[in-house]
């Protein structure tokens, strides 16, 4: 008796300190539960309160766009629902902060550009209606300057006043204080703009139309000699009669100004003689038993003729002169069809 009482005694103390084991694992349990369920609550309310000033913003730009008449544009509507989407599927901070500085900005050009654009055709209908334009038979031009201080101004003074005042009101309608030029061709009463609205395209279009007139250029200097060209085209070599000791054995200045000609009447974008790139002043005339081109002497038999063009029709050109230089003089003449000739550019 006294043995199974120790023992009932023993099963009872382990029984309450594994009862006890279970209520402390269960309320660490719940503390547990309970931080981590805070933590993400909190985490929550944290991306949440950060959503707000995207929100604002995206806000802001939906009023900006319907005040500015831009809001139905589908740039602007597509702008503004990526926007949108992208606060939506921002996760941290960091992604709120680059959505800020790059999506709302985008948004902001994009409404900004799409009313500049809507304010140029509002203008141009409004001077299409001008009532000294409609007088005008012939093509004008003219800059028309809008500032809040100034108010429109064109200049010359073309527009009727109440063309003026209009296109004062359509500024104003926008709330920007920005200022704004345009240059404007008038023909038959229909108006077009000729440089952009905004200052920055204007620089930018400035730009580009440097960019093709220095292209323009080198075409210019290209074709005139001064730049070295490349092709396909011809190469051509003049022999002297073989074994012929008198003046009319030997190629003369003549007979290569001959077959010059016939390419530049052939097509030829451009003639070099023995290296020597031919200009509009360019002599060709033997001093001697020498030929010199450009006042420099040109090495002889042969004398190389290269030529940038067409290779058949050039060589189909050179086909009676040719003939005559080998029937009548006994001269060789070889016509070499190449891919890419190039010539030098004019050495004074």
């Amino acid at each position: 008796m006294k043995l199974g009482s120790s023992h009932t005694i023993v099963d009872n103390k382990v029984l309450v300190l594994v009862t006890i084991v279970i209520i402390l694992n269960t309320v660490l349990a719940g503390l547990n539960f309970n931080m981590l369920y805070t933590q993400l609550t909190d985490n929550k309310e944290e991306i949440v309160q950060k959503q707000v000033r995207p929100q604002d913003l995206l806000e802001y730009n939906r009023r900006l766009s319907q005040e500015l008449g831009v809001n139905d544009r589908p740039s602007v509507k597509e702008a503004l629902a990526t926007f949108s989407y992208e606060i939506d599927m921002a996760k941290d901070s960091d992604e709120m902060a680059r959505l800020i500085f790059t999506h709302g900005r985008q948004v902001q050009e994009t409404i900004l550009r799409e009313w500049d654009a809507l304010l140029r055709e509002k203008i141009l209908l409004v001077i299409n209606q001008d009532k000294n334009l409609q007088k005008e038979t012939e093509k004008i031009q003219f800059t028309l300057r809008i500032t809040h201080a100034d108010g429109v101004i064109a200049d010359p003074p073309v527009l009727h006043e109440d063309t003026l005042q209009e296109i004062l009101d359509l500024y104003m309608e926008g709330g920007m204080a920005q200022e704004r030029v345009f240059r404007i061709e008038v023909e038959e009463s229909r108006s077009r703009m000729l440089v952009p609205y905004n200052p920055l395209d204007y620089i930018q279009a400035l730009s580009e139309e440097l960019d093709s007139l220095r292209v323009s250029m080198h075409e210019m200097r290209v074709a005139a000699g001064l730049a070295e060209m490349a092709g396909p085209g011809l190469v051509i070599r003049l022999y002297d009669a073989p074994d012929g000791y008198t003046a009319s054995d030997i190629i003369h200045d003549s007979d290569v100004r001959d077959v010059v000609n016939e390419l530049f009447a052939a097509g030829a974008k451009g003639v070099a003689v023995g290296g020597q790139r031919l200009i509009a002043t360019s002599p060709i005339r033997c001093v001697g038993p020498v030929i010199r081109v450009n006042q420099k002497e040109i090495p002889a038999n042969p004398v190389v003729i290269e030529a940038v063009g067409d290779p058949d029709v050039l060589a189909s050109g050179l086909d009676i002169i040719k003939f005559s230089l080998e029937f009548h003089r006994n001269f060789r003449v070889e016509i070499e069809k190449v891919d890419n000739v190039v010539l030098p550019y004019y050495r004074n």
